[in-house]
């Protein structure tokens, strides 16, 4: 595939280099264009399907370990997980569902349009990001670009500093849990939402003229069918998350088995990058620290692949772009760790 997709750059750089250019080259350079993209696509393809069966041999070589990660994603999302974010997406559907953005949109419409260059509207999805955890974020941004709200470029921005961890995930499992001090879990929460606001700020776009339009409202429902249709979507949406987290947690797992460092800040950070809460867990057992606290701060803003999927999951069919997207996450980890850094210096005296 390699050799086939250097050829065909060779040849293209060979027609366009060629003085006598005509319609009949420039056929053949679109379908040289076409091929070359799908090999592209291809190669993708089978890189993704040799992972899976990969971690499928590993699957079936650990299976006691598998069960055992497996259950632990279970009881994680159960316990900790579902209580958290259920009553939250609950709350966010309705309040879509009964036109909260047209509202909302009213009163932050300044806000939202002097600093980050988007409509009112996409206040809802400002509040709600900062407020309730993810992927609440993503899904309220989802939901108002689905129902033509916001336009793609509008949600793509919106969703980079939209969609965060949420305050009870960060003061009670983080700093309460893991770190077993209250003031530890106040310092990540400032860093992590000051460096969210500051992201927004950088990826706004200048040029871009932001008109108050109006919100175009939904038909009115009432107050029970709001509640049913956002009980019954927030259900379905739990329980794609907790399958992720479930499979990512065995993953992590597996990967621990054969090599993946499974203490210290090191392995912290890279089990963090695939599974946040599990990752947090190992970055804490060394101990209060600037580096730790730092790398926590950054896993906590990145947000893993696992969140990162689910997050994928809502966005679908958007328009939303993945890459984007992730990039913009691993930039708002940058920043919260040097926010942290910067607040463990001044008040862990305190600590």
């Amino acid at each position: 595939m390699r050799l086939c997709g250097a050829f065909l750059r060779g040849l293209r750089l060979g027609i366009l280099s060629h003085p006598h250019t005509n319609v009949n080259s420039t056929k053949v350079l679109t379908k040289i264009n076409l091929i070359t993209k799908y090999l592209k696509f291809g190669e993708v393809v089978v890189i993704i399907l040799a992972l899976l069966i990969i971690f499928k041999l590993l699957f079936l070589t650990y299976p006691d370990i598998v069960l055992t990660a497996s259950r632990s994603g279970l009881l994680l999302w159960f316990n900790n997980v579902m209580p958290a974010l259920l009553p939250f997406m609950v709350i966010t559907n309705m309040l879509m569902s009964l036109g909260f953005a047209e509202f909302l949109g009213k009163f932050l419409s300044l806000v939202m349009q002097k600093i980050y260059n988007l409509p009112g509207a996409g206040g809802v999805a400002f509040i709600v990001g900062l407020t309730s955890g993810y992927p609440i974020g993503a899904k309220a941004v989802t939901e108002l670009r689905k129902t033509s709200v916001i336009s793609v470029r509008d949600a793509q921005h919106l969703l980079a500093f939209c969609n965060n961890a949420g305050p009870l995930f960060i003061l009670g499992v983080v700093g309460i849990g893991f770190f077993g001090n209250r003031t530890i879990g106040y310092i990540l929460w400032t860093a992590h939402i000051f460096a969210a606001l500051v992201l927004g700020i950088l990826l706004r776009n200048k040029n871009r003229l932001v008109q108050n339009e109006p919100v175009a409202r939904t038909n009115t429902i009432s107050f029970g069918k709001a509640l049913g249709g956002a009980v019954k979507n927030a259900m379905e949406s739990m329980a794609v998350i907790g399958g992720l987290i479930i499979f990512f947690n065995t993953v992590v797992a597996v990967l621990s088995e054969i090599g993946l460092p499974n203490e210290g800040m090191l392995a912290g950070w890279l089990a963090g990058l695939i599974e946040v809460t599990g990752g947090l867990g190992k970055i804490s057992a060394d101990g209060i620290s600037t580096a730790t606290l730092a790398v926590a701060a950054f896993v906590i803003a990145f947000g893993g692949f696992s969140i990162h999927m689910q997050t994928l999951h809502f966005t679908e069919g958007t328009g939303i772009k993945a890459a984007p997207y992730i990039f913009a996450k691993f930039l708002h980890g940058l920043i919260a760790a040097a926010f942290t850094i910067l607040l463990w210096t001044i008040f862990k005296q305190f600590v």
